[in-house]
């Protein structure tokens, strides 16, 4: 997610990276993979780890390194162990 700052906020924004918008596209994609139900093709679902925290990043864009790296390793975990 990204701030919601001028860009996003204003009517007609001109950056439509909004956490709705986010939301939206990940829910249209997650349902493309399942849909698809092709078994070379998995969605992992991380946002338990980034979205409690979006709002955390130090210029409004890029997560702490703490969260990238829990996040990391979840992705890592998913792909070597389970």
């Amino acid at each position: 997610h990204n701030p919601i700052g001028d860009m996003i906020g204003k009517c007609q924004p001109t950056d439509w990276r909004s956490p709705t918008v986010i939301d939206s596209y990940n829910f249209i994609l997650e349902n493309l993979v399942l849909d698809a139900n092709n078994s070379r093709v998995d969605y992992l679902d991380t946002t338990f780890i980034t979205k409690p925290v979006w709002d955390t990043a130090y210029d409004w864009c890029h997560l702490p390194l703490k969260v990238s790296s829990v996040e990391a390793l979840y992705i890592a975990y998913v792909l070597l162990v389970d």
